[in-house]
């Protein structure tokens, strides 16, 4: 009698690693409300290159983080930096740089200080999807 309950545990836990993994996935598409994106200030600063232009330094910062974040977004992630099936941190290469994104997943208080209890919860959890250099991390 004991296994239907254990196999029923686990099945409970990879529907909320599944839901988690969809509203991440979501998060990163930038389609979830309960979440934003975020970049590093050194991200940023590489981003927009080294013009003397503001202007200039501002319209590459754009085109940059655009082409950054369709990467990010369409990159698959790698199956070694997912061991729970969450789908919450992704490396990718962007000019010649290692890139790193990661999902974490706060109590939807807007204080952004603890932890979500329920992060496959789409109501009680918000995402904040951080966008980083490697040497960011």
């Amino acid at each position: 009698m004991a296994q239907p309950a254990q196999a029923s545990c686990l099945s409970a836990e990879q529907s909320r690693a599944g839901e988690i993994a969809r509203l991440n996935d979501a998060a990163r598409a930038g389609t979830l409300a309960n979440s934003r994106m975020v970049f590093t200030r050194n991200l940023v600063d590489l981003l927009a290159g080294d013009a003397d232009d503001a202007a200039i330094a501002q319209v590459r910062q754009f085109q940059n983080q655009a082409a950054l974040l369709r990467l990010v977004r369409e990159t698959p992630i790698d199956p070694g930096n997912d061991p729970n099936g969450e789908r919450d941190f992704g490396v990718v290469t962007f000019l010649d740089r290692k890139i790193f994104w990661k999902v974490d997943v706060y109590e939807n208080d807007g204080t952004f200080e603890w932890g979500a209890e329920a992060p496959w919860d789409e109501q009680t959890s918000y995402r904040v999807v951080t966008v980083m250099l490697a040497t960011d991390y």
